[in-house]
């Protein structure tokens, strides 16, 4: 049996209402460094030794979120490729942008983009993301047995909730409905889900740590 806990980072600089940046190179708030103080301890009271891999995507904010982790465990990291934060706005129309302006981008976004169609070249596609969610979950089926901590997104979060539910990715009512969704369920900064894989049985998941809210951007990042 594999135990995944998934752990949403902490409160970034986008969150916070910040300047746009390129969303790999978005960093941690003071609040946000606090609050992964933490889940570092609340991971290490619930998980004590029995701690198998820990995980990150290749975006700042999730390997910032897991280092005071990291310091306690002395596990080596790994990379996910594929667990990063959808991008779906495209930087060079966000750069230099009001925060208001940026909350107006996001709800067009949702309201019309085709989901196959990227809001520009340094964007990927609502297709694209489904597809890259549901790979890492097939990833994480060939992880072996025990506890595996991994840091990561809350719109990924949110679109693994949907697709273990057995939810479609495929037009715009779908892309639509899952903003819905995810506005609704969102996992706020530092909170973790336990995701439950045993050969035999569905994919079950459960929030097992909850946190007070804190500012949240466009992006849910």
């Amino acid at each position: 049996m594999k135990q995944i806990y998934l752990v949403r980072h902490g409160q970034s600089t986008s969150n916070a209402g910040g300047k746009a940046q390129p969303n790999a190179q978005i960093e941690l708030t003071e609040l946000g460094q606090q609050q992964v103080a933490e889940v570092a301890e609340w991971l290490e009271e619930t998980l004590g030794d029995s701690v198998d891999e820990v995980h990150f995507s290749r975006f700042i904010r999730t390997q910032q979120t897991a280092q005071p982790y990291i310091n306690k465990v002395g596990i080596e990291p790994k990379v996910i490729e594929g667990l990063q934060e959808f991008d779906y706005l495209s930087f060079k129309k966000t750069n230099g942008t009001t925060f208001a302006t940026r909350l107006q981008m996001a709800d067009e976004y949702w309201l019309r983009q085709d989901p196959r169609q990227a809001d520009g070249e340094d964007a990927e596609s609502f297709h694209e993301f489904c597809e890259r969610v549901a790979g890492v979950l097939e990833h994480f089926k060939s992880l072996p047995d025990g506890n595996h901590v991994v840091f990561t997104h809350g719109l990924w979060m949110s679109m693994l909730i949907w697709q273990l539910l057995g939810q479609p990715c495929e037009d715009n009512g779908h892309l639509q409905k899952f903003r819905q969704f995810e506005l609704s369920i969102r996992p706020r900064n530092c909170e973790v889900f336990l995701l439950t894989l045993c050969e035999g049985h569905p994919p079950a998941i459960t929030k097992v740590r909850t946190c007070a809210p804190t500012p949240s951007d466009v992006h849910a990042t």
